[in-house]
Formats: structure tokens, sequence, C-alpha cells
């Protein structure tokens, strides 16, 4: 596994993150604790989650994985979002729900359904923000995060004085060692203009439009920080390239053959490898739980990020997307 290094946590860290927005909701305990250790085997070393995770299960089903593992892997949780009440109800629909899922095979080799939890609340609120984050760390059954993520915030929310103080303070007391932003790139250039405490910040990325790019600051002050990027197997993205691929007699395949893309994988090879090359520093998020879909980009993780594959996507993929329309 090729890793890069996170100046604000002093340590390496895998260039391939595992996301556990599905963990404990569509995907069950069981089979989310086997990708775990499988990916853990493989050597990923990120865990993204948040309390609204998992229908609000993710940090109870991490926690237990770490458990042993602790020091040998990084965690990030976020603030912001509300974590949905369990009922029984809700416990008795989760196994029908699998089934459901398990009935669309498309979704067995992307991100599938992330429930990555509510769009913004008015939850990033001061003074409820540590106990949230004491809640997290029972759950995690930690003492301390590694990143502690403002979950889509808005811009005012990252130069807010107040909110700024209040996560200094999970840092002073031990609860996080670092920050982090989790949005927009509107959120996250108000967070850098303000020169707020975010070293790290976590962005949606789409070959069709890069997060790393829509971001208007400087580039210096881009490559001071720390990237995160998700979303990389969204459905709407795969759909738009498959469709790319196999249209106009095949001549964009034809073409990405030659770089030495293939079926039956040739979407998400090129989905991952423009997200590598276009973060070669950062770490790249993917929901995975199917043990071949945790070899594939494992594989591809420890790779050097190829450079002749944003050239490519340019020359060839942008533009027949311009002439779709």
């Amino acid at each position: 596994m090729r890793t890069v290094d996170v100046s604000a946590l002093g340590r390496e860290v895998s260039a391939l993150g595992f996301g556990c927005g599905q963990l404990g909701s569509w995907i069950s305990e069981a089979r989310g604790r086997r990708a775990l250790d499988h990916a853990f085997e493989r050597g990923v070393t990120w865990y993204d989650v948040a309390p609204f995770y998992g229908d609000g299960e993710a940090e109870n089903v991490l926690g237990r994985f770490a458990l042993g593992r602790r020091d040998r892997i990084v965690i990030c949780t976020k603030i912001g979002g509300v974590r949905p009440r369990s009922s029984a109800f809700r416990r008795i629909l989760r196994p029908l729900a699998r089934g459901a899922l398990s009935l669309l095979p498309i979704l067995g080799g992307s991100e599938g359904p992330t429930m990555r939890g509510p769009t913004r609340t008015r939850t990033l609120d001061a003074d409820r923000l540590e106990a949230s984050v004491v809640e997290s760390l029972r759950r995690l059954r930690t003492d301390c995060v590694d990143v502690l993520a403002l979950h889509d915030p808005s811009p005012e929310d990252c130069s807010d004085p107040a909110l700024i103080a209040a996560l200094t303070r999970m840092i002073d007391k031990g609860y996080a060692r670092s920050l982090a932003v989790d949005g927009s790139p509107e959120a996250v250039e108000a967070a850098i203009r303000a020169s707020a405490p975010f070293p790290i910040f976590q962005l949606r990325h789409s070959m069709f439009d890069p997060a790393i790019e829509s971001l208007n600051i400087d580039p210096g002050e881009r490559s001071s920080r720390f990237l995160v990027h998700y979303g990389v197997f969204g459905l709407a993205v795969l759909e738009r390239l498959a469709r790319l691929l196999v249209g106009d007699g095949g001549r964009l395949a034809s073409l990405a053959s030659q770089l030495g893309y293939g079926p039956p994988f040739m979407t998400s090879e090129l989905l991952l490898d423009h997200a590598f090359a276009s973060n070669p520093k950062g770490v790249v998020l993917v929901s995975m739980f199917d043990s071949s879909h945790i070899d594939r980009n494992c594989t591809r993780a420890a790779r050097k990020p190829r450079t002749d594959v944003i050239p490519f996507v340019e020359k060839f993929i942008l533009t027949a997307l311009a002439k779709a329309g």
C-alpha cells in the first residue's frame, strides 16, 4: 500500500481510505467487520466515519473493529449532523433493505448509497460540540480521534470565532489530534481566508468536476493542506463515464485500452486512477465491502499515481462530454 505523509498528525497513512457511510445500515456488522479486517490486512489505515453514518451505528461498529488496532489506524469522525434514533422498526427494516440492495449488482462494485448523512443542519453549535465529541469517543471506544471534521459547514461556520474556539478546546483537551473541514469548496475557501486551524480538507471529487480545481485559492494554499477526496464512484459519475466509453462505436474505450485499461473494470479503474492522480499526496476515500472490490482498489492504491490519466481525461473524455452536451 502506498502511503502519504500527514504532517498535521506526524505520521504516514494509506493513500486509500475506507469510507464507513454504509456500515451498520445497508451493510450488516458481520459483513462490515469482514470488510474492515480485509482492508486493514491489505494496508488501509485511514477510516472515515460520523455519528450519523450507518443509521447511527457506524461508529459503534468501527469502535469494535479498532480494539487492539487503535495505534495502527487513523480515525476521522464528524460533527454537524444529527445522529438518527434507533428503533425496533428501523432494526426490522435493515435486513429487508440489505436484501433489496443485493438485487442491484451495479452497486456491488461501486460506493452505492453511502448514507453520508444529512445535508447542512444548524447543529454546528459551539455549546453542544463537546457533548457530541464525547459521545463519539464513547462509541468509538477511544479517548481521542485523529481528525475531527466539520460536516457540511457553511462558509460562515468556518470563520465563526465561537465555533473555532470550541473546536480548539477539543484539541487542548486531548479529544482530537487535528481538525478538518468536510464540505464545499466555498466552505474550504472561507476557512483558509479566515486562517482557521484546519490543516485537513475533505472534498467531493468527480472526474468531471475535480475538487482541487474548483478551489478558488492560491495554489500554494492548496499544497499546504492535506486533502481527502470522496465520491469517486458515485453512481452518476460511473454511469456518465460508462456511456461515454461505449458511445461513438467504443472509440474512447479503444483509446483507453492503449493506456492498459480494459473490461470488465475499465470505468472504475479509470475513475480511481484519476482520483489518485488528482490528489497524489492525499487520501482517496472509497466505500468498499466486497473482498474483490477491496483487492482491486488496494492493488491500484499500491502503485505510484499515473501521470498520463489526467491528460487523457482532459483531451478525450471531457471533450467528448462537451460535445455530448
